[in-house]
């Protein structure tokens, strides 16, 4: 019975050591951005995504918010046609978000 119980012991030790030892996704590394903008526009609606933008995209009706999911900075703009940019120039990092005006356009 002691034999017993020391090897499950052992065993136990053993189990615990190896996976304290073993390693770990790095905390700090965000996951993978997919190369996409996606536009929220109200409840029950699926939101809008933009696959790959390049170039300037005038916002669906009734747009409200904007995620960047690029790796590159999108430019807000009132306009549908992305001449005027909205002052000062509102230029969204790669992982935020912002509201955004339901006749106005982004270009990325």
């Amino acid at each position: 019975m002691r034999f017993a119980r020391s090897v499950s012991t052992t065993l136990s030790c053993a189990a615990l050591t190896t996976l304290a030892l073993a390693p770990t996704a790095a905390a700090d590394e965000p996951p993978p951005q997919p190369d996409q903008v996606v536009v929220f526009q109200f409840e029950f609606k699926p939101v809008t995504v933009y696959r790959a933008p390049s170039g300037c995209y005038t916002l669906p009706l009734a747009s409200h918010v904007l995620i960047n999911q690029t790796d590159r900075v999108v430019t807000i703009y009132h306009d549908p046609l992305c001449v005027f940019p909205i002052f000062p120039v509102h230029q969204l990092a790669p992982g935020n978000g912002t509201h955004v005006s339901p006749v106005g356009s982004f270009r990325v």
